[in-house]
């Protein structure tokens, strides 16, 4: 979802070839060849002003400002949901105590930090539900459009909440009929209420469909695989939603137990509401309980369960009512809000990737029913294992590393936070004025997200941030940029703030990668200039980089690394492609008798500033004595070099030592012409010679080098 928000903002596409390796995982293929992710629209489009933001700041990043994406989602459900408290005829104490239960005793919090979908479906739900609950004061059409809007978001952010029309469908017809009955109401009126609230889920629907169509051919295809499905065990994944030790939802937020008890009340005081709020809770439960996927997958405790969450919330209003008249009910009611947040608070601190991961150790397959059902496979225990400095996963903990000046800044913003809710949940006399508390909380959020973008933003490896500098400032949005580091995408997004297109590989198998493969010949074959960021791998083990190196012409490489003149660390080459065909020289001039030039191919006119290609086929004639070096050179009418490439054969990977008798090698350069060279005509020239003295490889003709042509230099055209 981000990477499609990220597409957008680069290059006003919706692809997401630059996480290419993920395949089938999270995205499907298109009519076009190219990946596109098979989750909701809704939420990558809300995603863009945030990585515009993160793009255009310098000390930010796309990546790591658009995680505040459900830290604000979050936050808006949170005062939506004193809002609707408000709204149904709860005091402002009980709508805020409901409201901070829900912020911070629920799984709200841990998936505020996320790039999860589920947070925003629940928030439009809630908008929807408050919208329907406004239409019972008044017959409004705007509020009805909002509130068939915000439903229609939730559908193109989640297309499970299709499954929500008919309810929330359903809610406004009955309103509708009741209000219809009473005497002076408009019957016309209320119905254009509800064309206005159909009117936004027929437009969704209208471009839902077209956006089907242009990426898979087909308005009902949304890209899903064919075995994902709703096939599941529906018991296992009713009884997995709600009380497994491995994804229960009521021994994750152990707080929403109080909704039991309430229900008798809640639906004996609200009846409709009540209705309507539950069947949204039981419709997920019941809904994702037979998907096939119930569990979530790489998640913390019930990920499709999120969205429900507001609404058991609302629905255990009643409790908050009786335990400020009843000692045991506040006993009990602070015990399992104390317990709940202790239980978020251990979600928060350590990724729970790592102990998804670490239950593959045990030998089970990848989400085997036991790990979500044995507790000895619960994360709510083995979470404890990593709960450790080094792996505790906040802004201001990296690596071990405890950065106090973050972590008291954000503890301050906290207190006077906290301050403000508390002086109006107290109605002190002197509490801030509404606007100066508006203000100050406007001033202390902003203020803290800037520090936490910063640091957030600085976290990532030297060596990585000098190499896409680099890209910042050489890659132009007409070249591609291929990367072979998959653990690295969050970063490599982060720092990368050019509208190159952007190729994610896997550096290894690629003859078993069918998809990468076609990726790479895509856009070797519409750009010209392509840059390489491999991971690790050597070029010799990297099935990516033999590619590039046997089908295009390097032109440069650069190495970073802590160390100055260090070949080690991390790499980064620059690729030619050339967009025309190249002209063949057939040649046969011999160097010492051992080696043939047999055939050189290259252009015949090239542009001040750009690239010459050249192809040089070699015939051994004999296995050389020596490891000679090649030459190929640019040269003006005095004889002067003005370009020119060097190195061993093959770029190094095949030593003329190494040759064997008729043997044949390929042998590519790339010559860099400089931006001040005169237009004109050169000579261009090929060669070899001994590298410790220098001693050039003559011809027959005692020549020591063979001229293949001249090459037309021209000025380029303006822009």
């Amino acid at each position: 979802m981000f990477s499609a928000a990220e597409s957008l903002v680069r290059r006003g596409v919706l692809h997401i070839d630059q996480i290419r390796w993920m395949g089938l995982q999270q995205g499907t293929f298109g009519l076009d060849g190219h990946l596109y992710s098979r989750k909701g629209i809704g939420m990558s489009l809300l995603l863009v002003p945030l990585v515009w933001l993160g793009q255009q700041i310098p000390s930010w990043g796309g990546a790591t400002t658009a995680l505040l994406f459900n830290s604000l989602v979050t936050a808006a459900t949170a005062v939506l949901l004193f809002v609707v408290a408000r709204q149904i005829g709860y005091g402002e104490r009980e709508a805020l105590i409901g409201a901070l239960v829900f912020g911070l005793a629920t799984l709200a919090w841990p998936y505020a930090k996320t790039c999860f979908s589920e947070p925003l479906a629940g928030l439009c739900l809630l908008i929807a539900f408050w919208a329907l609950l406004r239409l019972r004061e008044s017959a409004s059409p705007a509020i009805s459009a909002i509130g068939g809007a915000a439903l229609a978001l939730a559908v193109a952010t989640r297309y499970a909440n299709l499954a929500m029309i008919p309810l929330f469908g359903a809610f406004l017809v009955y309103e509708t009929w009741r209000r219809n009955i009473m005497p002076g109401q408009n019957s016309l009126a209320s119905w254009r209420v509800v064309g206005a609230f159909v009117l936004p889920l027929a437009i969704a629907a209208a471009l839902l469909a077209a956006y089907n169509v242009a990426r898979y051919g087909n308005p009902l295809d949304t890209g899903y695989l064919p075995e994902e499905r709703f096939d599941g065990n529906w018991l296992e994944g009713v009884a997995g939603l709600l009380v497994s030790p491995g994804r229960g939802l009521f021994l994750y937020a152990p707080v929403l137990l109080l909704a039991l008890p309430a229900i008798p009340t809640f639906v004996l005081r609200h009846r409709a509401i009540a209705v309507l709020a539950y069947s949204i809770a039981l419709t997920h439960v019941l809904l994702y309980g037979k998907w096939f996927m119930w569990h979530g997958g790489y998640a913390w405790g019930p990920r499709f369960m999120v969205p429900t969450v507001p609404f058991l919330v609302i629905a255990l209003l009643p409790v908050i009512v009786w335990m400020q008249g009843s000692a045991r009910w506040r006993g009990f009611f602070v015990l399992l809000v104390v317990l709940s947040m202790l239980i978020q608070v251990l979600g928060l601190s350590v990724h729970f990737e790592l102990f998804q991961t670490r239950l593959l150790d045990t030998g089970l397959p990848l989400f085997a029913p036991s790990t979500f059902f044995d507790p000895r496979y619960s994360p709510l225990i083995g979470q404890f294992e990593f709960l450790r400095p080094e792996h505790l996963d906040f802004v201001w903990a990296t690596q071990g590393r405890v950065s106090w000046e973050l972590l008291a800044l954000l503890l301050t913003g906290s207190a006077i936070m906290g301050w403000l809710l508390l002086q109006a949940a107290q109605k002190a006399s002197l509490r801030l004025p509404g606007a100066m508390s508006s203000a100050v909380s406007l001033v202390v959020l902003m203020a803290l997200s800037g520090f936490v973008l910063t640091s957030a933003h600085q976290r990532w490896p030297e060596e990585l941030r000098r190499a896409v500098e680099m890209l910042n400032q050489h890659a132009s949005p007409a070249d591609a940029i291929i990367t072979a580091t998959p653990e690295e995408a969050t970063a490599f997004a982060d720092l990368y703030r050019g509208r190159a297109e952007v190729l994610g590989l896997n550096a290894g198998a690629l003859a078993r990668d069918q998809y990468g493969l076609k990726g790479l010949e895509r856009i070797v074959a519409t750009h010209e200039h392509v840059w390489w960021l491999p991971n690790w791998l050597p070029p010799t083990r990297s099935d990516v980089e033999r590619w590039l190196m046997e089908h295009g012409f390097r032109v440069e490489e650069h190495f970073f690394s802590r160390h100055a003149g260090s070949a080690e660390g991390r790499r980064l080459a620059h690729y030619f492609f050339p967009q025309r065909p190249l002209r063949q020289y057939a040649l046969g001039d011999v160097l010492a008798g051992e080696v043939m030039l047999q055939r050189v191919a290259t252009l015949d006119a090239v542009s001040v500033g750009a690239v010459l290609p050249v192809e040089v086929l070699w015939r051994a004639l004999q296995t050389p004595e020596a490891n000679y070096r090649v030459f190929v050179q640019l040269l003006d009418a005095a004889g002067e070099r003005v370009a020119g490439a060097d190195g061993e054969p093959a770029l190094s990977q095949r030593p003329t030592s190494h040759w064997h008798v008729d043997e044949q090698v390929a042998d590519r350069h790339a010559l860099s012409l400089p931006p001040t060279l005169a237009a004109g005509d050169y000579q261009l020239v090929v060669g070899m010679y001994l590298p410790d003295s220098g001693h050039r490889l003559r011809t027959q003709d005692g020549a020591d080098f063979v001229l293949i042509t001249t090459v037309h230099v021209t000025t380029p055209l303006s822009r």
